[in-house]
């Protein structure tokens, strides 16, 4: 069991939410590092389907991911060696009675391959900025305002000129959407970006 906590701020204490496995923690990581994701649910359910015998269960869904649009996403993890046909079949009928019943828009499964290892590293070290620095994300704002070219974090990070505290808020700009990478990469100080609609939260 890993958990962690989310939602949290100076105003709000958050709630810890619980992951039966690392690989759901991973996922989870990765959920909350879209700047789209508003909340995430962990064991929804019980979601009851039939098996091809007839007889009924009852399956948790191990995340859903609550977007800024309303959509409900739901993701069960699992190891791909234990994806077998019994299982599929399971998750259609899970994917489908959560649909009829409004829990979900969608379903997804998620096995180790489908968490790709640079969004990991990125949503990890977002996961490590996320608390706010007010002083700090004032600066790093205005400095954003003023880019008229992409700039590497380095280059941002000197201007702000508060050493590591500049390169986290930096990375809650990018986290936030207000920065953008140039390139898919590992987030690092040679990381170029440019601005990508500051005022957008």
């Amino acid at each position: 069991m890993v958990g962690l906590v989310i939602n949290d701020s100076d105003a709000d204490p958050g709630r810890i939410t619980r992951c039966g496995s690392l690989g759901e923690y991973r996922t989870r990581l990765l959920m909350l590092a879209d700047p789209d994701t508003v909340d995430v649910l962990e064991q929804v359910g019980p979601i009851v389907w039939q098996d091809r015998k007839g007889k009924t269960h009852s399956h948790f869904l191990d995340h859903v991911a609550i977007k800024r649009d309303g959509r409900r996403l739901g993701f069960t993890d699992k190891p791909y060696r234990r994806v077998r046909p019994d299982f599929e079949y399971e998750i259609s009928q899970v994917c489908a009675e959560a649909k009829r019943r409004g829990i979900i828009d969608e379903l997804y499964l998620v096995t180790e391959y489908a968490r790709d290892p640079i969004d990991l590293h990125n949503a990890d070290l977002m996961r490590g900025c996320r608390d706010d620095e007010p002083e700090v994300d004032e600066i790093a704002l205005d400095v954003i305002l003023n880019m008229t070219a992409p700039r590497t974090m380095r280059d941002l990070v000197r201007e702000i000129d508060r050493g590591p505290r500049g390169f986290r808020a930096l990375v809650r700009r990018l986290h936030s959407g207000q920065l953008k990478q140039i390139k898919k990469e590992k987030i690092t100080l040679d990381t170029s970006v440019v601005t990508g609609g500051v005022g957008d939260e």
